[in-house]
């Protein structure tokens, strides 16, 4: 996968980080053999002589279909599907959630995804010709696994074109708790049918999201058989971590930190990715809650085993080069790994790739 997801300033974005969002420029929020070759391919190049826990190549196919098309019946519609929003303020740090409902008239047959991470999870659970536009961040190979396998004909659209999108006539649009209010607003005016999704952080809430993206577009069982997925293929990482740890070794630490020297603490989906892994994130132990930026000193006083940097960056060779750092454990060690922003950035069943992925960078020798 050479790049098997950034930015506020870009709604369409959803940061794997989601908590807070990054300054424009690293992690911003919002840092198939015909149809699985695609996948396989890029698989192979982000994996290069990398070794992990699943083999790549195999868990991205496993991924990416799950449909199983569920049949219309004459009483399926209308329906309305209720479902929880999560909402949450940055400024105050607070989530609350609140009930909504979207009446649908038939089953959705044009749909428009206004996120990466909602269009990667609809390609795995609904025919692909219901999927008639997506958000051009989708075939950006840095931001989007989908990048290899849509079509090149397949319409995109900008982050608050909605006059395009009704241009489409879509007949549902799946927008983001970080869609901006002027897009939603004229999507309302002009009596789209839409769903919003509300603020996720961890597997749970993404498999909710699934869940009612399934309910949503009557792939019940698709989206269930994805969710199922997801559970089978993160116990074999699990397990396959378990039986190369020393078992009365302590689990490693480990630290995101960018080139902005933000970390990423608890309430984060990287934090999310080391709980699976049942590794110590030591942002998270040391208090920090989404985002916050440190200095040398801290990270020194943190020591981690391992730092997790962004594969685009060169700032491994920044923190290698600082004299200040030169007793830091990894430093010495060289335990500073790099990791595609697309995995970072991951929001969607891809989240349990970047799970692999992370294992596979924190027990390199391993596998």
């Amino acid at each position: 996968m050479s790049a098997w997801r950034k930015s506020q300033p870009n709604m369409a974005f959803r940061c794997c980080f989601t908590g807070k969002p990054l300054l424009a420029g690293i992690l911003g929020l919002a840092l198939l053999v015909t149809l699985l070759g695609g996948v396989c391919s890029a698989a192979g190049n982000a994996r290069g002589a990398r070794r992990f826990p699943l083999e790549m190549d195999a868990l991205m196919g496993a991924l990416s279909d799950t449909r199983r098309p569920t049949p219309v019946t004459t009483d399926s519609y209308p329906r309305t599907v209720p479902y929880r929003f999560m909402h949450y303020d940055f400024a105050t740090d607070q989530q609350h959630q609140e009930q909504r409902s979207v009446t649908l008239e038939h089953q959705p047959l044009r749909i428009i995804p206004h996120s990466t991470g909602l269009t990667e999870i609809l390609w795995a659970i609904v025919p692909h010709e219901r999927l008639v536009a997506v958000h051009k961040s989708c075939k950006d190979r840095q931001y989007s696994f989908l990048a290899p396998l849509l079509p090149d004909d397949l319409p995109v659209y900008g982050t608050d074109d909605a006059e395009i999108v009704i241009g489409y006539r879509p007949d549902l649009v799946m927008t983001s708790f970080f869609s901006n209010a002027n897009f939603l607003h004229q999507l309302r005016t002009a009596h789209i049918p839409m769903a919003q999704f509300g603020f996720f952080d961890d597997l749970d809430s993404i498999k909710e999201q699934i869940l009612l993206a399934g309910r949503l577009t009557g792939e019940e069982n698709s989206a269930r058989r994805l969710v199922a997925v997801m559970d089978e293929k993160l116990r074999d990482i699990q397990t396959a971590v378990r039986k190369r740890r020393t078992p009365a070794a302590k689990p490693p630490t480990v630290l995101y930190y960018d080139n902005m020297a933000y970390v990423a603490g608890a309430g984060t989906t990287f934090d999310s990715m080391c709980k699976a892994l049942g590794v110590t994130n030591i942002a998270a132990v040391k208090g920090i809650r989404n985002f916050k930026q440190i200095d040398y000193e801290t990270l020194l006083q943190w020591d981690p085993e391992v730092i997790i940097v962004p594969e685009e960056s060169t700032y491994d060779r920044q923190l290698y080069s600082q004299p200040m750092l030169a007793t830091a454990r990894a430093v010495r060690r060289k335990n500073i790994r790099k990791m595609p922003t697309v995995y970072l950035l991951s929001s969607s069943q891809y989240l349990v790739a970047s799970i692999n992925y992370l294992a596979g960078l924190i027990y390199e020798s391993s596998f």
